[in-house]
């Protein structure tokens, strides 16, 4: 077993998500959409992008190493309605 980080605290979207699971169980149904809305994933990974690819070679003159953990992020939690509004 491969020995576990340090343990982060949960974010104060996470804790409003679980907040409001746990006073309406017929909140699972929406699940996703709630966890999406009350962490603003979608809106900081949409910003993210935004930047990358408006700054990325910029960026990347000063700290590749940003830009390719950056990228890696975008594809691992890539969404296929991620920039379509755009």
């Amino acid at each position: 077993m491969a020995p576990r980080g340090p343990k982060v605290q949960p974010t104060a979207g996470a804790l409003r998500a679980a907040s409001a699971i746990q006073r309406d169980a017929a909140l699972l149904a929406s699940l996703p959409e709630l966890i999406d809305r009350e962490t603003g994933i979608r809106e900081v990974l949409e910003i993210l992008q935004s930047i990358i690819a408006q700054a990325g070679d910029l960026i990347e003159t000063r700290s590749p190493e940003l830009v390719v953990a950056a990228r890696a992020a975008l594809t691992r939690y890539h969404d296929d309605t991620l920039g379509q509004a755009e």
